[in-house]
């Protein structure tokens, strides 16, 4: 029982000091930056589909980018467009899109009135990726749709 003890305090030890060193100071989500082909459509869409108010707009293309700021509550979305920017489909050979790539994989929402939602994601002729499925544990429901660059955006009821 002894030895059990020392090797849980070894063990615990760096994650104590880890917290100790003010790791554990407030976290806040601010943004998420998604690289885009087309601004104009992804503008667009954000704020038809999901809501978003568009917040500024830089358009430098003689440096080869276009961003916009979009804004959602105390979420905010940032879009660049880069004239250097290469899609997954001309970048890897063969690509297929059950191919999982290391990096962000989707973004989650969390929602009151799911079907509410569902009916509004489909007047707005949103894909969805998949069917609308059930958690069986918690027997909530959650769909993901994709923006116009394929991009995952899970809805999960509350």
């Amino acid at each position: 029982m002894k030895n059990a003890i020392v090797i849980l305090c070894i063990i615990s030890f760096p994650f104590l000091n880890y917290a100790q060193k003010g790791f554990n100071e407030d976290l806040e989500a601010s943004f998420t930056a998604l690289i885009v082909t087309d601004i104009d459509t992804s503008m667009a869409w954000y704020a038809n589909v999901l809501g978003f108010k568009m917040m500024n707009i830089v358009l430098a293309e003689d440096r080869g980018f276009k961003q916009s700021n979009l804004k959602r509550g105390n979420l905010a979305i940032e879009l660049i467009e880069l004239d250097q920017a290469v899609s997954l489909d001309n970048a890897i050979p063969n690509y297929n899109a059950k191919l999982r790539v290391i990096g962000f994989f989707k973004i989650g929402f969390s929602v009151s009135h799911f079907d509410k939602w569902i009916d509004h994601l489909t007047n707005e002729k949103a894909e969805f990726y998949g069917d609308i499925v059930t958690d069986d544990s918690s027997g909530k429901r959650m769909a993901i749709i994709t923006d116009p660059d394929g991009n995952r955006i899970q809805l999960f009821e509350k």
